[in-house]
């Protein structure tokens, strides 16, 4: 029996020292969408590790729910 490969079902938005913004509506932002900027620690799809600047905290996210912000 073949050995079947693992396929990736999407790739990489970003890679280290990007800068992104958050996306996404959230209970904290009382359901509107947040404009916090933050940089591109790690990225493995489909998460990306992001120290936001706001927090001053590394969080994970979806890649799915950051925008890539141009330099």
């Amino acid at each position: 029996m073949p050995i079947k490969r693992y396929e990736p079902l999407g790739e990489n938005r970003f890679k280290p020292g990007d800068l992104v913004k958050r996306m996404m509506a959230s209970h904290y932002t009382d359901h509107i969408k947040s404009d916090a900027i933050g940089v591109v620690l790690e990225s493995t799809w489909p998460l990306a590790k992001v120290y936001f600047y706001d927090t001053a905290k590394e969080e994970v996210w979806n890649q799915k729910v950051l925008e890539l912000i141009a330099k």
